[in-house]
């Protein structure tokens, strides 16, 4: 299953993107499914047993792991996701 083309415009258009190319957007789905993948391989290795459920939490002690520091607020759209 791919994210599809107009998903990803809409969120490029979030970022101030006004199009994409279709390369562009086969690109961008390659990207997101080889972080995902290390990021749930990341999540694997630091549990200690087998998990059905992925937390909230896991993911960003996964990301901090993988030297992604990202701040997030509990009240939506009241904060902005942010790399650092």
């Amino acid at each position: 299953m791919n994210i599809t083309k107009p998903s990803l415009q809409r969120i490029a258009r979030q970022a101030g993107i006004k199009s994409m190319s279709d390369e562009c957007v086969e690109i961008i789905r390659i990207l997101l499914h080889v972080k995902a993948t290390e990021i749930c391989d990341v999540i694997i290795l630091q549990k200690p047993k087998i998990v059905k459920t992925v937390m909230v939490e896991d993911v960003y002690t996964a990301l901090k792991s993988l030297g992604v520091n990202l701040t997030h607020s509990d009240h939506l759209g009241q904060g902005v996701h942010q790399l650092k």
